[in-house]
């Protein structure tokens, strides 16, 4: 039986990654919905995107590194929501949490590699990587405003979520105007990460495109 679930896991790892950080970007409604305070929501819904990222990493090392960064990171949130006027703890929080995304899309680039066909792991794993992308870009936001609070306009209901929701909406182009970068560094920021999204979906096509000629031919 253990060997069964062990199985799945492998099998579905990609689909329960990209479930899990799904789950993750629905922390608000999570928290309209449940009533909850939302610190047992952000840690919850945290901890479902380590364990479910964590099934990607093919070794131990990975693996352990993993669970590392993703313990060092919930103990941050939990002091951060404990202290919330600690600027050092939210500092090594950002930091903490942009080193654990990088890893999870270092994971994924090294499993591209080894797939040699296309199959349901290949259409998912990009998907996968566009939306760990999102979330780097909402921490690297997140930290301009922690050094600049007057880089980004407030809107109605501003939040540490709302970072993420620029971040995705800055990586798609799609610019609804809501939350626009003040300061320089912003604007910077801002246009990096629109080229890297462009970059990223025509990347991810060709590479797709390449692999299904090679397995036709």
């Amino acid at each position: 039986m253990k060997q069964k679930i062990n199985t799945s896991l492998i099998d579905y790892k990609y689909v329960i990654a990209l479930i899990s950080v799904f789950n993750f970007l629905l922390t608000p409604i999570h928290i309209a919905i449940s009533g909850f305070d939302s610190a047992y929501v952000v840690v919850i819904n945290f901890t479902i995107v380590i364990l479910g990222s964590s099934l990607i990493a093919s070794t131990k090392i990975a693996k352990s590194i993993t669970y590392v960064l993703g313990s060092v990171v919930l103990f941050f949130i939990w002091l951060e929501f404990s202290n919330g006027d600690n600027r050092a703890i939210m500092f090594t929080r950002l930091v903490v949490s942009l080193a654990l995304f990088i890893n999870f899309c270092m994971l994924l680039l090294k499993q591209l590699r080894k797939i040699k066909k296309v199959n349901l792991q290949f259409i998912l794993m990009p998907i996968l990587g566009f939306l760990y992308l999102g979330i780097i870009g909402g921490i690297l936001f997140e930290v301009m405003h922690f050094f600049d609070s007057s880089s980004f306009t407030r809107i109605q209901g501003f939040s540490g979520f709302s970072f993420y929701y620029f971040s995705f909406i800055s990586i798609t182009t799609v610019g609804y105007g809501d939350i626009t970068p003040l300061t320089s560094p912003a604007q910077s920021l801002t246009l990096v990460m629109n080229i890297i999204g462009q970059f990223y979906l025509a990347i991810i096509i060709a590479v797709f495109v390449g692999k299904y000629i090679n397995v036709k031919s």
